[in-house]
């Protein structure tokens, strides 16, 4: 079994760039092993990126790929948590 695939995000995750996203956590590109995401210079979400975030991880999750989301800054946890996704996202 391999170590885990990573993908590091842009600035921003907004609806503006949710189909490009969408495109490249494409499933059948991942690493079976996981998926470690790596949110560092993520300063920009909106609710079309959260619900991509979500959508992922759920359908990774049926797949039996583990998704890890880490370096997320204050300000985005914060978002998180207020929108009620934290253990979604966790």
């Amino acid at each position: 079994m391999g170590s885990a695939a990573a993908i590091e995000l842009d600035a921003e995750l907004t609806i503006a760039q949710v189909e490009t996203w969408h495109q490249r956590l494409a499933l059948d590109e991942l690493d079976p092993s996981g998926v470690m995401i790596d949110a560092s210079k993520l300063d920009r979400v909106d609710a079309a990126g959260l619900q991509l975030l979500v959508a992922f991880k759920a359908t990774c999750k049926v797949k039996g790929v583990s998704v890890a989301v880490f370096n997320v800054p204050k300000p985005i946890q914060e978002l998180i948590r207020v929108a009620g996704l934290s253990e979604a996202l966790s």
